[in-house]
């Protein structure tokens, strides 16, 4: 047997401690028991040198005779073979035999051995030719112990921190090529030692990992682990095929057959493994699976799996099946499942897709809509619901890659498209024969009086109008808001206040009502002249520092990526108490014409989390509200010709989807005394784009208007508040 360089160096230097005068150390092994001529020893080198007999023994001591450095002979004599003047020149006057357990002890910093270790030589071999580089840390006692031997054999030679190992440990560690080369390198009797040893502690699981080590199928261990989980499932008509898979499977076990223990070990096992695993990785173990499927003619069990693309495709089915059928408790469980599926798995797109056609199945499955006819109640009515149904419409107009799954998302609008009409249509009926309340429901030329100047009044505003914003959009924005830190809280003691834009809901007629807060119509600099010499709000201003109001090309600075210098000013000085700034993300995105869903959160609005940086840095309270809403393009018709989107002079005719309306608001905002607005979604008079507003859908008339802040004591500035999602919402 080869003796590690180190170990003879170790047994050298011992002996040499005990008799330092002595120039030969002499050690019982066979003379080709070391392949180096020499041997590192305290820093210094010690020939190492074979000896086949006692002649040779003596002619090497006389060739040695002068040498500086101790030498060793390799000898496997007995002392009887040596004179008395050759043991009397070497280390403790006889021939050192090779005591490998006593080795072991000194490395350990120990006074003796556990019995129980004497006969596993190979152990203590194993445990002198890996001993790491810093050697080992000393035994807290004076006996090294059978666990801590075997703890540090698992560690330095198969890389396992913890003994016993665990079913993933063990299943990490077959996966690794060096570590089973290792492994492999050992003799027969260690080999053996090693499985015994472990079959102890972890169980016969471990005859099936080191089976599958023997027959070369190692690398299958992890898909195998996967697969088990569908032969572990309790499902009767996938018994026959669950033996059938069962059966071969052996052959990657050298012919053990997998009990119910071992199957359910190995699915646990992998699954724990499969989550620490970094992507790439797991495409490579989804790869792995889904071949090993193949070769085992086991696709019926991978319909159930949770891993690859087979399952995947088949909880899809399933999901778009449920909602098809408008089974919610059904769609509920096969939209779980796929969110458990573990590769493939669903993109946060569309996660957010599967659960808004859940929730528009939920709304659908739920009871009728109780329609009111006053024109307040039906606006609460579609901030508190509809608002949130068009949201979902909205999420699901992206379809999606799986054309049964796109089918169901088309048929889902469809359907609550066609049960919100008679909202619509209720709606629009109120807005001839009702007006707001003031409370609820405001026209939004009183917003400043009602709402902003009463906030203003309390501290710094920063005033943030987003062109075209509906309440669906807003929904959107304001879980952002909640999650970036931002607290709603109630204005002037009301519960979601809304607006009623001017009608139509123009921007020229909307937009410069709400900031001059009066029904007008104009543009960026009558707007910016109005909002600035406003009574209400010079009220509430320092002399000096009228209200400033920034516009699109004010807004951004030359890089069109951050806040101006001059807007940034304006938020940090504390003398200047009312800022106003106006967004056209949404109406910009509403004249394209290609249909992109955009997700509306605070990195959609160029400069917005800068300017929100700003208000909380200045502790100002912020207000956002919008001009007027919109309309998406959703199969819209074109039923006459008009240059606005959404509205046109009357003649003879009303089309279905239509109203008339007139009086004072009608004419500030036309100049007419009477005009034609759509109430349906499905009607357009002008080109096609991406969405569309003017008309008087609850969608385009209804402006939300909320406050916010941030920060300690922001739950100081009033009651907190929030958007409560309606029942039926479940995401």
């Amino acid at each position: 047997m080869k003796i590690p360089a180190h170990q003879i160096a170790l047994l050298a230097r011992q002996a040499h401690e005990a008799d330092r005068s002595a120039p030969f150390i002499l050690l019982r092994l066979a003379p080709d028991a070391c392949t180096d001529e020499a041997v590192d020893v305290n820093a210094a080198t010690w020939p190492v040198v074979g000896c086949r007999s006692p002649l040779a023994v003596r002619h090497v001591m006389f060739r040695y005779s002068k040498s500086t450095a101790p030498v060793i002979l390799l000898f496997d004599g007995s002392d009887h073979d040596l004179g008395a003047d050759v043991l009397a020149r070497c280390a403790k006057r006889r021939v050192i035999a090779h005591n490998v357990w006593q080795s072991v002890v000194v490395l350990f910093r120990a006074a003796q051995v556990d019995p129980r270790l004497v006969k596993h030589r190979w152990l203590a071999e194993l445990l002198i030719r890996y001993m790491p580089p810093g050697g080992f840390a000393p035994v807290r006692s004076l006996v090294l112990d059978e666990e801590r031997a075997w703890k540090e054999l698992f560690k330095i030679v198969f890389g396992f921190d913890i003994f016993p190992p665990s079913a993933t440990d063990l299943l990490r560690w077959a996966g690794d090529g060096l570590r089973r080369d290792q492994y492999r390198a050992l003799d027969s009797i260690a080999q053996q030692e090693v499985l015994l040893k472990l079959q102890e502690q972890v169980g016969q699981f471990v005859s099936f990992i080191f089976a599958a080590i023997n027959t070369g199928r190692a690398d299958d261990l992890l898909a195998v682990g996967m697969l088990c989980e569908t032969l572990a499932d309790p499902d009767p008509g996938l018994v026959a095929v669950q033996a059938q898979v069962t059966a071969r499977l052996e052959i990657l076990f050298g012919g053990l057959t997998p009990d119910s223990g071992t199957v359910d070990a190995l699915a646990r096992a992998a699954s724990l493994l499969f989550d620490t695993s970094v992507e790439h990785e797991r495409r490579e173990q989804i790869s792995r699976f889904e071949i090993l499927v193949a070769q085992l003619k086991a696709e019926l069990l991978a319909v159930k799996a949770r891993y690859g693309e087979i399952g995947f495709v088949s909880k899809l089915e399933n999901f778009a099946k449920a909602l098809t059928e408008r089974n919610t408790d059904h769609a509920r469980e096969c939209l779980a499942a796929l969110q458990n599926h573990r590769g493939p798995v669903l993109s946060e797109d569309r996660i957010q897709r599967c659960r808004m056609a859940l929730n528009l199945l939920n709304w659908l499955n739920s009871h009728g809509d109780d329609h009111t006819d006053r024109l307040s109640e039906l606006a609460s009515i579609y901030r508190q619901n509809l608002a949130w149904v068009d949201w979902a419409r909205t999420v699901l107009l992206e379809g999606d890659d799986f054309a049964a799954l796109a089918r169901a998302f088309a048929q889902l609008r469809d359907a609550a498209r066609i049960r919100r009409a008679s909202f619509d249509r209720k709606f629009a009926e109120a807005l001839v024969s009702d007006k707001p309340d003031g409370h609820r429901l405001a026209y939004i030329e009183d917003a400043i009086e009602r709402f902003i100047a009463p906030a203003a009044s309390a501290g710094r505003v920063l005033l943030i109008v987003i062109d075209g914003m509906s309440l669906s959009v807003f929904l959107e924005l304001n879980y952002s808001l909640l999650e970036h830190g931002w607290q709603q809280y109630g204005i002037q003691d009301l519960q979601q206040p809304t607006l009623l834009a001017m009608l139509p809901s123009t921007t020229d007629a909307s937009r410069t009502s709400l900031l001059s807060g009066r029904a007008c119509t104009g543009n960026a600099a009558s707007e910016l002249t109005a909002f600035s010499a406003h009574p209400r709000l010079l009220a509430h201003s320092i002399a000096g520092k009228p209200p400033r109001l920034f516009h699109k090309a004010s807004l951004l600075d030359g890089s069109g990526l951050t806040i101006s210098d001059d807007l940034r000013q304006a938020l940090s000085d504390t003398r200047q108490r009312i800022v106003g700034v106006v967004i056209n993300a949404v109406d910009d995105h509403l004249m394209k014409s290609e249909q992109i869903r955009l997700r509306w959160e605070l990195s959609q609005f160029r400069g917005l989390d800068a300017l929100l940086a700003e208000a909380r840095s200045s502790d100002r309270t912020v207000i956002v509200t919008s001009d007027h809403g919109h309309i998406l393009d959703q199969d819209t018709s074109l039923v006459a010709n008009s240059p606005n989107a959404r509205w046109r002079e009357p003649n003879l005719e009303l089309h279905d989807g239509e109203i008339s309306l007139a009086g004072s608001r009608i004419n500030a905002a036309t100049g007419l005394n009477e005009v034609v607005l759509a109430w349906s979604e499905k009607l357009r008079y002008a080109s096609k784009r991406n969405g569309y507003h003017g008309g008087c859908s609850p969608a385009e008339a209804l402006v939300p208007i909320a406050a916010y802040r941030s920060g300690i004591g922001a739950d100081s500035a009033g009651e907190l508040k929030e958007e409560i999602a309606p029942e039926w919402w479940i995401t």
